[in-house]
């Protein structure tokens, strides 16, 4: 499948959901002894501020960084499951309500960010699992989904928590499918969670099927834990993200995209207290204008470092923290 094809109407995505289920410096040349040594206390004045300085803006921007980490991200199942990344099943991105030369953008964004933070993306051909749906009636396109195919898009979740969903109007709305498995990559089970991440009810995969699980997923309840390491990961299963451009003016394209790519690559909760912090998340909590022209620093560090950390650790916020450090403050 083309990217061009994967860009299409709601009509057309309504149909899909019918049919499936839904640039090195040269070196100067050496001076002379005496000049060597009679620059060598300047230099090293000059060593020692620079120290100095990189260790006081690392010492502030930590806790900045490990607040940010712990804001936007979801302990999955309490924190006793690694965070929500694609991860087996690669992301495959189809975009529907924009026009062709908008959508064909949006994906060539998403793959260039995707590439960059070590995201998994799946080929040309693939079936898409990662849905970015653009409507001014989003309710309507939301019903339209539910009445269809429920099990598709909102799995096994309950009646109360998929109204809540559709009719919280939002500029940007995320619903996430996750499946849960043991560290060796087998599943456990099957769950849907609004973008804030409270669960919905979930039901164990058991081989066979049951109402409102995915009866390709069998049930594996032995795994391995310690007092370091997880005995159970959380996947990406498939993500809807449902943008109402009737919510927003004067929004790029540049930063719509970012936007959704740090929503579609990472489970995040929606109502996160960011501050002062520079991130694309706040695109919506102010004027675009005064709202970052793309993705930041801290965003790219982010999203690297999510996909760079072990997964099974139990210190795996931490790590992210860390490795967003080391990226940021260099």
């Amino acid at each position: 499948m083309s990217k061009k094809s994967r860009i299409s109407a709601v009509a057309a995505v309504l149909g899909v959901l019918a049919a499936h289920g839904w640039a090195a410096a040269q070196q100067s040349p050496a001076p002379a002894s005496g000049a060597s040594s009679a620059r060598a206390p300047s230099d090293t004045s000059r060593l020692l501020q620079e120290v100095t300085v990189t260790a006081k803006r690392a010492g502030k921007l930590a806790p900045r960084i490990r607040a940010f980490v712990n804001q936007i991200v979801v302990p999955e199942n309490g924190g006793d499951a690694g965070l929500a990344r694609w991860q087996t099943r690669p992301a495959c991105p189809l975009v529907s309500g924009l026009t062709r030369q908008d959508g064909e953008f949006i994906l060539e964004r998403l793959s260039e960010i995707a590439r960059a933070a070590g995201v998994p993306l799946a080929g040309q051909q693939c079936r898409p699992n990662l849905y970015i749906l653009v409507s001014t009636e989003p309710r309507s396109l939301l019903r339209a989904m539910q009445k269809r195919n429920p099990l598709f898009t909102f799995g096994g979740a309950t009646p109360e928590a998929i109204d809540e969903f559709t009719v919280t109007p939002r500029a940007v709305r995320a619903w996430y499918r996750i499946v849960e498995k043991t560290p060796a990559g087998s599943p456990l089970m099957s769950m849907s969670f609004l973008m804030e991440g409270r669960a919905t009810p979930r039901g164990i995969a058991i081989k066979g099927g049951l109402p409102g699980i995915d009866p390709s997923l069998e049930s594996n309840p032995w795994s391995q834990a310690s007092r370091l390491t997880l005995n159970v990961i959380s996947e990406i299963y498939r993500v809807f993200v449902v943008v109402d451009p009737t919510r927003f003016r004067g929004v790029t394209r540049g930063q719509l995209a970012d936007y959704v790519a740090m929503v579609g690559f990472a489970r995040l909760k929606a109502s996160a207290r960011l501050g002062d912090v520079p991130t694309i998340l706040k695109l919506f909590d102010e004027a675009p204008e005064a709202a970052p022209a793309g993705m930041t620093d801290w965003d790219q560090a982010f999203l690297k470092s999510l996909y760079g950390t072990d997964q099974e650790s139990k210190l795996q916020r931490g790590e992210i923290a860390r490795a967003m450090m080391r990226e940021v403050a260099h």
